[in-house]
């Protein structure tokens, strides 16, 4: 169809109005009356000029920043270039608006590319990623690499050792152009002239509640990608192809919606045929999906959910109860009802996709596998072997005679919850004493990071270079937090120093058929520059003893996916599923899919 003289597409049914006009002309209440039941065909929603998204957050209460307490990370990605995606399975690539990554033994220098601006007019360049750098220095508790401003569009990176190129990229490379130098700089400035941590604490709390709203960021145009935000409304937001992008020629669909599905169930707009794209599986989404609505891809990820165990609880601390745990679950049925992927097979800390990339066949073949179906049998041999006997009331008990008391949590999210309790009653069942708390959005980033529980539902990131990474004390890594190589524990009293048995996966070896490995030196070997065999060998070291010793117990492999409308795009073809997963910050496959301008209108319109 022709555009109108102002390059938009008259679709105001010969009322004369632009697209933008006519989409603003349906307001806010355009999109309340159409859910009520309208059978006709909708020119936003039937239209393959326009292809829809779900925003499943409140409008008016969403604040955008990278320290914001209200990001939306399911969102923001739409709004910026990103600096690399990722693939399942594979490494990092850089995005268009990197030129290069060039690393030498501690630094790294990052070219940007030239041609990107904001929405407001004002270039992309270095200085812009370069503010974010210096705030994130003061505001997080871990140690950041200096970077220096050589130039418009080049920075310069000094790590305090070698790192290895994945490293690097995750490094400098990892997110999203999103602080524009001119709005931020303020905020760096308030951080480098306080006095005070009191003075600073302070202001990093103004800098995380006082971040740009939607209508803010659409009006001073803060934002960098080829779709530019240019309604906002309690219903709904509406995006323009940003005609100054590098890619707009590239960009195949005018415009983008997103009705606000804080009123109106996903399912429901799913079914409507609303939505015409979607990360995740069809199947699990409660309804009928019309049937232009088809399943594209579906492909493990690496990430997934676990049990995050805390080895001051002294039984937890012993592995044969840590091993009866996980044969006495029904893993399949944890991860089924929660609708987690797919069941963990093989425990090595990393995601099913880093098994296959990063560990030798002939190991994967020794390797201990637990059962994934409950065998209580096996459960209860461990238990004994650990000295456990049961007492009159069938409860286990502990060589010391003490009861075996698990304190457990869960965020309050549906599918954790569900999944909660398969696992709090099956311990309950098998003789354990478990009490379970349901822990607020409030309180979880507290108590996750704190410990607060000895057992705790969480998720996982099951890329080696993130998992055995033992200065970080995140939840979804190993979660060990040393600074140092003298240090003997983690501050949840798992071992820097563990035994793991000669042969890989024999899990009753002896101490004679044991030695001694240091996850601390096996953690450098994997961060540091070397060859390949190394790396593999490091992370080989690692796979070995969390098979042995699960330090953490893994129950599902999270499985992506894409989906979308047919009938109405046209959808580019791939080699591999995984293709379909390639995404930068935020996951947002179909994100990546759009701002690459290989989604098309379909050829009959």
């Amino acid at each position: 169809m022709d555009p109108g003289v102002d390059g938009r597409r008259d679709d105001g049914r010969g009322t004369g109005l632009t697209r933008r006009q006519y989409l603003t002309a349906l307001g806010a209440g355009g999109l309340v009356s159409s859910l009520a039941g309208c059978g006709e065909p909708n020119d936003i929603v039937d239209s393959p000029q326009v292809f829809g998204y779900q925003f499943p957050y409140d409008a008016e209460s969403v604040h955008l920043g990278p320290w914001s307490a209200s990001d939306p990370l399911g969102f923001y990605p739409i709004l910026h270039e990103a600096m690399s995606h990722k693939t399942p399975g594979q490494g990092r690539r850089l995005g268009d608006v990197v030129d290069s990554v060039d690393s030498d033994g501690s630094t790294a220098d990052v070219a940007l590319a030239e041609g990107f601006s904001w929405w407001s007019g004002d270039p992309v360049t270095a200085r812009d990623v370069w503010i974010e750098d210096r705030i994130q220095s003061f505001v997080t508790e871990r140690p950041t690499p200096d970077v220096e401003l050589l130039d418009d569009y080049r920075l310069r990176y000094e790590f305090d050792r070698p790192l290895d190129r994945p490293l690097v990229l995750s490094t400098v490379a990892s997110g999203a152009v999103r602080t524009h130098a001119d709005t931020y700089e303020p905020w760096l400035d308030r951080l480098r002239d306080a006095g005070t941590e009191d003075e600073r604490a302070e202001i990093i709390s103004d800098l995380r509640g006082n971040s740009r709203g939607l209508q803010e960021i659409a009006d001073e145009g803060l934002g960098c990608g080829p779709y530019e935000l240019v309604e906002v409304s309690i219903n709904r937001l509406m995006f323009e192809r940003f005609d100054d992008h590098p890619r707009a020629d590239e960009i195949s669909i005018p415009r983008l919606w997103f009705p606000v599905v804080q009123e109106v169930s996903i399912e429901n707009l799913i079914k409507k045929g609303w939505l015409d794209g979607g990360n995740g599986l069809l199947r699990n989404e409660r309804g009928s999906p019309p049937e232009h609505l088809e399943q594209l891809a579906r492909f493990r990820v690496n990430s997934g959910t676990k049990l995050v165990l805390d080895w001051r609880n002294d039984h937890l601390a012993r592995p044969g109860v840590r091993r009866a745990i996980l044969s006495a679950l029904p893993v399949d049925d944890v991860v089924e009802v929660a609708s987690w992927g797919e069941p963990t097979r093989l425990q090595t800390g990393l995601a099913a996709p880093g098994d296959r990339r990063w560990l030798p066949e002939a190991l994967r073949d020794k390797l201990h596998e637990y059962p994934i179906e409950a065998d209580e049998d096996r459960a209860a041999e461990y238990m004994r072997a650990a000295g456990y006997t049961r007492d009159g009331n069938d409860r286990w008990r502990g060589p010391d005679d003490r009861l075996a008391t698990i304190q457990m949590g869960t965020p309050v999210w549906n599918n954790f919850v569900s999944a909660s309790e398969v696992v709090s009653e099956t311990l309950e069942r098998f003789g354990f004493d478990v009490s379970i708390d349901r822990v607020s959005n409030t309180n979880i980033h507290y108590d996750i990071t704190n410990h607060t529980y000895d057992l705790m539902l969480w998720r996982f990131d099951g890329w080696p270079y993130s998992v055995y990474d033992v200065s970080s004390d995140a939840a979804t890594s190993i979660g060990y937090g040393v600074s140092g190589p003298d240090e003997v524990l983690s501050s949840q009293g798992k071992p820097v120093e563990p035994s793991v048995p000669e042969t890989p996966g024999e899990v009753d070896a002896s101490d004679a058929d044991r030695h001694t490995v240091d996850l601390f030196d096996a953690w450098r070997d994997i961060q540091r520059p070397s060859d390949r065999a190394t790396t593999v060998d490091a992370i080989s070291t690692f796979a070995t003893w969390w098979n042995d010793a699960l330090p953490d117990i893994y129950l599902g492999t999270s499985v992506g996916g894409l989906w979308g409308n047919t009938r109405d795009f046209e959808w580019p073809e791939y080699d591999s599923d995984t293709e379909y997963g390639a995404a930068g910050p935020g996951n947002q496959p179909v994100f990546h899919l759009l701002k690459q301008g290989v989604v098309e209108p379909a050829a009959d319109e």
